[in-house]
């Protein structure tokens, strides 16, 4: 069941197992209004399936909230500051370029398929 269901003039959200799955990080972090956190709240009391991957998930957020933060050295956001500059002056061109330096010899390519057209020919007419 997915939205909302009518239970005489009162509106009760009942969420489906996508809508409360995609509600998890809002709901981690309380960002939830009150209905709508409720509302999974409700459907994780009813839903076991979800509550075992809420509960994973939970877990999870709670390890990671643990995990000392740790400071990128000054030469390496300068670096990717600088990079980001450099990208943003050239623009598509600076990303044609890159292109060019990684790109398959057209040379190479017209002999293989060459090759590959005649070893079909071969094996249709035989």
């Amino acid at each position: 069941m997915s939205g909302l269901q009518r239970r005489g003039t009162d509106v009760e959200p009942r969420l489906d197992h996508r809508e409360a799955r995609a509600l998890f990080l809002a709901f981690a972090d309380e960002e939830l209004p009150a209905p709508q956190a409720q509302a999974v709240q409700s459907h994780l009391d009813d839903c076991v399936e979800c509550r075992q991957g809420w509960d994973r998930y939970a877990r999870t957020v709670q390890r990671v909230r643990t995990v000392e933060r740790e400071k990128a050295p000054p030469a390496l956001a300068s670096l990717v500051a600088g990079r980001v500059r450099r990208q943003r002056r050239f623009g598509l061109r600076g990303l044609h370029l890159a292109h060019a330096n990684h790109r398959f010899p057209v040379e190479v390519l017209i002999p293989l398929l060459l090759a590959a057209a005649v070893g079909a020919f071969l094996l249709m007419s035989s």
